[in-house]
């Protein structure tokens, strides 16, 4: 069915309400950056105010694929300086309120869940759209072929040389892609609320032997270089993370990317944002996710000086 006859004006305050959430999580799907995310949607709805859309039958699938393209030029030239990053690169965290409703913000499902944008990382851009435009738009092969320019068979490539790549190994950087459950977000309350009142021990006996702590200071601020890996290891980086945050920081509970995770503050602004993930087989925490980079906590920064 068309979105709209050809001799129609486009009601572009309409379509944007209408389609804007949508956009976005495919954008930050492929980028893992909401405000590059945010940036782009703006920019494809500012090429569509200015040219003549008359000709555009199916609205929708042309901002998807306007969305997708830019996308998929941005993380083309974006390789290059993450080869050069200092550290783990991490996604710029989503935070909303612990109560509140972040599906206000982007669909949030399984598939934009913090660990699986991190696990996103290891695909190449053209392996991220195809997985993208078929995960999330169900969209064929063929027809992602013709939005990106490659053939159905070489789509059909990619999307299994992707999946082939989001198995995890227990050693690298990514993490299980257990669903969402009540069970997980339990285990993130706890540890939460383990970490606020600096009880190492209980957080030690909510972590998976083979857990590990990633930090993304991005060379902006000290954090480790390295994933820290094993249960010991990664007691001893927390517990001197707490009694540094707790003697001069105050914590407070959010959402990240709509699951439960807390924030760091130093004079009231944000400092770390903390996001968790459970390992498949074991009800325990297997990844902890740690981003101090300033510049991908600004959306921390705009959500907390709205609750004022």
């Amino acid at each position: 069915m068309n979105d709209r006859n050809g001799d129609e004006m486009l009601d572009t305050h309409a379509i944007y309400n209408q389609y804007r959430p949508l956009l976005f999580s495919i954008a930050y799907r492929m980028l893992g950056k909401s405000q590059d995310a945010e940036d782009i949607v703006q920019d494809a709805f500012a090429a569509v105010q200015q040219r003549n859309t008359s000709d555009v039958l199916h609205i929708k699938a042309y901002l998807c694929r306007l969305v997708a393209n830019r996308c998929l030029n941005e993380l083309k030239s974006a390789r290059m300086a993450k080869t050069d990053y200092i550290g783990p690169w991490l996604p710029e965290p989503i935070v909303t309120g612990p109560d509140g409703n972040p599906e206000e913000e982007v669909e949030l499902k399984d598939d934009i869940a913090y660990a699986y944008l991190v696990v996103m990382q290891r695909l190449t851009p053209t392996e991220r759209a195809v997985f993208v435009l078929r995960e999330t738009l169900g969209l064929a092969f063929d027809e992602i072929g013709e939005w990106i320019g490659k053939s159905e068979a070489n789509c059909r490539q990619l999307f299994s040389r992707g999946k082939r790549k989001l198995e995890t190994n227990k050693y690298d950087a990514g993490v299980p892609m257990a669903p969402v459950t009540p069970r997980f977000q339990a285990l993130s309350e706890s540890f939460s609320a383990a970490f606020r009142a600096g009880d190492i021990n209980a957080i030690v006996e909510l972590l998976s032997e083979d857990a590990m702590l990633l930090t993304d200071g991005g060379g902006k601020v000290n954090a480790a270089i390295n994933p820290i890996v094993g249960r010991d290891r990664v007691k001893a980086l927390l517990a001197f993370s707490m009694t540094n945050y707790l003697r001069n920081g105050t914590m407070k509970k959010v959402a990240v990317n709509g699951q439960v995770g807390f924030m760091v503050m130093f004079d009231g602004k944000p400092f770390a944002v903390y996001a968790f993930a459970m390992h498949p087989e074991s009800s325990a925490i297997a990844r902890v996710y740690v981003v101090m980079n300033p510049e991908k906590l600004h959306g921390a920064v705009r959500w907390l000086e709205s609750q004022y």
